[in-house]
């Protein structure tokens, strides 16, 4: 992550263990003496001071964990981190830099000590440009797409499928449509699932509930058949949406199962549409 030219944020990550050490030295050497060769120029020192003995992260706020640290110093100043981590196998090396005019330490370590490589309690994070939710561990990206005021983020686990979207210009996309006649609208032609829906309010918000069966050639025949039984065909699908005025935000969580609906209770209990 750059500003005004200058890299601030820096994350890789592995799903293996690294050597720490020679990794740290490597990044040493890259700050001290510069990234190499360039067309047949030599390496020029950068001028940086670099510290092996920085205190980043605690080891407290990051358990299990085998960790190192560094820092450096010169007209531009930063901290990293890297870290084997004992519960999941995984590698992460991050360090955040700032201009020698800001103080800029304490927001590196707040912003290093935020970063994890495993969920919590069964529960993965997932998030881009402020739409942060929460779905269970197993769930992976399928697809996403980042378009001028809107954000979709769709996650699967088998064929299980998760779909978590946030609209800006709101007046543009509901045009003086309920939030109901616009997600109705939206739908009407939908063939992946069969669906009803209702008004409710979620977070204190108009919104609309949906919830339905996925669409089989032998759909029509299970459903005749599962009233004959006087019972109600399973629920595969629910949607939840609805508009928040304080942050001018629609938002959307669509889920296909076939057990639990955790997914989507889970985001969009997790979705904070504005702040308290």
């Amino acid at each position: 992550m750059d500003y005004e030219r200058t890299p601030r944020l820096q994350v890789k990550w592995a799903r293996r263990h690294i050597d720490l050490e020679k990794k740290r030295e490597e990044y040493v050497k890259r700050l001290t003496a510069g990234e190499g060769r360039l067309l047949g120029r030599r390496r020029r020192p950068t001028g940086l001071e670099v510290s092996t003995d920085v205190r980043v992260v605690s080891k407290r706020a990051k358990p299990k964990k085998d960790l190192l640290t560094y820092g450096w110093r010169g007209a531009h100043c930063g901290m990293g981190v890297l870290w084997n981590c004992d519960l999941c196998g995984r590698a992460v090396i991050a360090q955040v830099g700032w201009p020698i005019e800001e103080e800029g330490r304490e927001v590196a370590q707040e912003v290093l000590e935020s970063l994890d490589d495993h969920g919590v309690a069964g529960w993965d994070t997932w998030g881009v440009d402020g739409l942060v939710f929460l779905a269970p561990e197993e769930y992976e990206l399928e697809g996403w797409r980042r378009m001028t005021r809107y954000l979709e983020l769709r996650l699967i686990r088998g064929q299980e499928k998760l779909k978590v979207a946030r609209w800006g210009m709101v007046p543009l996309v509901l045009r003086d449509r309920t939030v109901r006649a616009w997600y109705e609208d939206a739908n009407l032609r939908r063939r992946d699932v069969s669906w009803a829906s209702d008004s409710v309010q979620i977070k204190g918000h108009d919104g609309i509930v949906a919830s339905g069966q996925r669409r089989r050639l032998a759909g029509g025949m299970r459903t005749r058949a599962a009233r004959a039984l006087r019972r109600s065909p399973a629920v595969e699908f629910e949607a939840r949406a609805w508009h928040c005025p304080e942050s001018n935000r629609l938002y959307l969580v669509e889920a296909l199962y076939g057990g639990e609906a955790e997914a989507l209770y889970g985001a969009v209990e997790s979705i904070s549409c504005h702040e308290e």
